[in-house]
């Protein structure tokens, strides 16, 4: 019913939207604090305090760590279900039909048409392959690697680690 191709440009096509509107509504968010300092300089106010920063700290890399290795995991989790779900036998009635079909194209005996038919079946890889699911590993590598990063970390295990945390470098979300 659906090519692979197909599955595979809805899965990027879905990507890209979702990084586009991302970016939009940042450009957005950025441009309404903008105009407001902007309007303050124009009226005389003082201008108001740009967001401070949370202060850093090496816990970051395992929020990090654990939210991509989840998402990784649920992502691997739906796209298997989707993709074994989607197996399914071509039906009586479309065997039948390909067994007559074959049986006059070729001119050949049903029987012979029907053993081509039953063999093209079993080879027919009929919807989404197992091997979609692999995706979500790419996710759950990001994250184990944040994970493998903080326990290895030699800056969190010393008790000064969290008092002279440098300030975060996140800035605006960019992370």
């Amino acid at each position: 019913m659906y090519s692979a191709a197909g599955v595979y440009l809805c899965f990027i096509l879905a990507a890209l939207v979702v990084v586009v509107v991302v970016l939009y509504l940042r450009h957005g968010s950025l441009q309404m604090l903008h105009q407001e300092r902007m309007a303050a300089l124009e009226k005389g106010v003082p201008v108001p305090v740009a967001r401070t920063l949370a202060p850093w700290s090496p816990r970051v890399y395992l929020l990090r760590g654990l939210i991509w290795s989840a998402s990784g995991l649920a992502i691997m989790i739906c796209l298997l279900g989707l993709a074994v779900t989607s197996h399914r036998p071509a039906s009586a009635e479309s065997l039948a039909f390909r067994t007559w079909s074959l049986s006059k194209q070729f001119d050949i005996t049903r029987d012979e048409a029907r053993q081509i038919a039953e063999k093209d079946q079993a080879t027919e890889q009929r919807g989404m392959p197992l091997s979609v699911a692999l995706l979500g590993l790419i996710p759950l590598g990001v994250g184990i690697a944040y994970l493998v990063f903080y326990y290895g970390d030699e800056s969190r295990k010393g008790p000064q680690a969290e008092a002279t945390a440098a300030p975060s470098r996140t800035g605006l979300g960019l992370t």
